[in-house]
């Protein structure tokens, strides 16, 4: 993997992220959709906050990341983000006690877990059911290390189910309401045969590629070794951050058909410089605003809302930095949503966006080794 190519690549993201705000026009559907977002995420921190769950922010981005632009969509989502983290919780609450306590057996256990999940979410139709199964599974099982006994492992897996399903019932119900709505709305004003022809074309089947197997085995043995990495060192050195490390490892290793069908590591390293371009703005924006928020729940809650907003604007635009604003939006998200209440307290944001970039740093030095080995050839062409 060659410097030039990061820096073409940042080149490019940035520019394309120039683009989008140049052209700053927020469409009707497009506002519509950040309202939602907006509306989904703060409902998901009210009742994570009445429920007292400990991990507030990852209900709210539950909250953000099942939102999608048509109601059918979301559904499908929330099953598969449900159904994934009940399964890894149980997994992981099952085996975790087990091997917690054996970091000889524990370390590869996770990666072999990773590495399996990225293969089968890489052209899979149930693609976030396997990224949130295999996420949840690693987190309980590396949790287990610590507490060792099944008690408080099952405790803690039940937490996290907890917080996806309070997150995905805010989605569903906020997308549900706005479905019916618009509904209502459209049958007493008709749409245009040029938005009824834009909804029959969101509404079409995508189309099937054919996946290359040694592509997707390749992205499996890299989040597998990244994973491992990450697991041990965090082991040993007691880094902070596991969690955001694991999901930026594997996030960015589940691309779609059209990319899986190029055999380069090109599509892989886009993802990966838009998801820290967008974390760094995030974080940079967010931590230079806690201080002035002083931890008052109105002025956090329309910063909050500000930058979902924002982001979700950015998510839905056609100028290239669509992934810049969905990672900008979670990164706001995990800098102004705290654990248990509003805080002007910018370190545990800081420690979360340094596990992000960790995860990124250990993935590339994995991506380098794969080039060393020629386990896929990383070029800004696609290779035949």
């Amino acid at each position: 993997m060659r410097a030039h190519m990061f820096k073409q690549i940042g080149r490019d993201a940035l520019v394309a992220l120039g683009r989008e705000l140049a052209a700053w026009k927020p469409t009707p559907e497009r506002a519509l959709y950040g309202i939602e977002a907006v509306i989904s995420v703060v409902l998901s921190v009210a009742l994570a906050h009445l429920l007292h769950l400990p991990n507030t922010w990852w209900a709210a981005i539950s909250g953000f990341a099942v939102m999608q632009t048509r109601f059918s969509a979301s559904v499908q989502r929330a099953l598969h983000r449900v159904l994934g983290t009940i399964v890894g919780g149980a997994l992981g609450a099952l085996v975790g006690p087990i091997i917690g306590d054996r970091p000889w057996l524990f370390v590869p256990a996770l990666g072999a877990i990773s590495a399996v999940c990225v293969y089968r979410a890489n052209g899979s139709s149930a693609s976030y059911a396997w990224v949130l199964g295999g996420i949840t599974w690693v987190m309980v099982t590396y949790q287990a290390h610590e507490l060792l006994t099944f008690g408080p492992t099952a405790s803690f897996a039940m937490l996290r189910v907890a917080e996806v399903c309070v997150g995905t019932f805010a989605c569903l119900a906020v997308s549900g309401a706005f479905h019916v709505g618009m509904q209502w709305y459209g049958r007493r004003h008709p749409a245009s045969k040029v938005a009824a022809a834009a909804a029959a074309s969101a509404n079409a089947a995508p189309p099937t590629f054919e996946t290359l197997r040694h592509a997707r085995m390749v992205l499996a043995v890299q989040a597998g070794i990244a994973v491992a990495i990450l697991a041990a060192l965090t082991y040993a050195l007691k880094l902070p951050g596991f969690e955001q490390a694991l999901v930026t490892t594997i996030a960015v290793l589940i691309l779609p058909p059209t990319s899986i069908v190029v055999r380069s590591q090109r599509p892989v390293a886009d993802k990966m410089v838009q998801r820290m371009v967008g974390c760094l703005i995030a974080g940079a924006v967010g931590v230079a605003l806690l201080p002035l928020m002083q931890g008052q729940i109105v002025p956090c809650l329309l910063a909050l809302a500000a930058g979902v907003w924002a982001g979700c604007h950015v998510q839905t635009g056609k100028q290239g930095a669509s992934y810049i604003g969905v990672q900008f939006t979670v990164a706001f998200i995990m800098v102004f949503v705290q654990d248990h209440a509003w805080s002007a307290d910018p370190h545990p944001a800081i420690m979360r966006l340094a596990g992000i970039l960790t995860g990124i740093a250990i993935l590339t030095c994995v991506m380098l080794l794969a080039a060393r080995l020629s386990f896929l050839p990383i070029s800004e062409e696609a290779t035949p």
